[in-house]
């Protein structure tokens, strides 16, 4: 789900959706101002970035530990895992409780054309990684491969990597 949605539909998609025990992702980014207890309490996945972390917390963000914080907020109000982009300085899942969170560096892009969707694309090739039984730190790299691919070509949709492209940058870093 995507906060360019009306937050009415989001709640009840999500609401369906966590009764029948399906995961539900939000990207945070679209819309500013807090989202509802309601749709909060269904979410699987909460992903924004540090400035819409800052913003739907009231808390900084400027590093690690403080991004923790802000996110341990989102989760006291039912957000099981928070996966915080950030850009060139990749990503931070905080999962919730006992487990440790995951940093994921983010791949170098050999050049940056256009980042428009980059964190869209992040969000959704995390959520793909998620649904194929990938996890954490695996899950990271899918989508930071996706991205690093979306970074380098223009506009938003048309930037948007197919799975041959993803796999051949996670083959090209393993090398």
């Amino acid at each position: 789900l995507q906060r360019e949605i009306p937050e009415a539909v989001n709640t009840e998609v999500a609401q369906l959706a966590h009764a029948a025990g399906v995961p539900v992702f939000l990207d945070a980014g679209g819309v500013e101002g807090p989202i509802a207890p309601e749709l909060l309490a269904c979410l699987s996945v909460l992903s924004p970035n540090e400035t819409e972390l800052a913003r739907l917390t009231g808390l900084p963000t400027s590093n690690e530990q403080e991004i923790q914080v802000a996110a341990q907020q989102l989760q006291d109000l039912g957000v099981k895992s928070v996966l915080v982009k950030l850009g060139a300085d990749g990503s931070l899942l905080l999962p919730g409780g006992d487990a440790e969170s995951v940093r994921q560096t983010a791949f170098p892009a050999p050049k940056v054309v256009d980042t428009t969707g980059a964190g869209d694309c992040f969000t959704a090739a995390y959520a793909v990684a998620i649904m194929e039984g990938k996890v954490g730190a695996d899950a990271l790299r899918f989508a930071s491969a996706a991205a690093c691919i979306c970074v380098q070509r223009l506009g938003a949709m048309p930037s948007l990597p197919n799975r041959s492209e993803v796999v051949e940058v996670l083959t090209a870093q393993q090398e």
